[in-house]
């Protein structure tokens, strides 16, 4: 993701801060290893954030269009 590990973790809890309930939740070390994953309410907020993704794209494909073909063809550039 391009990003350090403290600064993911740094984001999780932000997260887990700004919602009513936690969306990851962890699981320290030990004998089968830590972990994390969604809880409930993450799985449902993630779903709310693909399908607002498909609408934005959905309404926003005539703009990008007219935008990239604005765009320069820089394919054979070096």
């Amino acid at each position: 993701m391009g990003m350090s590990y403290k600064r993911a973790w740094m984001l999780v809890e932000e997260l887990n801060k700004a919602f009513r309930e936690p969306l990851v939740e962890s699981m320290r070390g030990g004998a089968r290893g830590g972990g994390a994953r969604l809880t409930p309410a993450g799985a449902v907020v993630l779903d709310h954030y693909r399908r607002l993704e498909d609408i934005m794209a959905e309404a926003g494909a005539a703009r990008m269009a007219e935008l990239q073909s604005m765009l320069r063809d820089m394919s054979e550039e070096t």
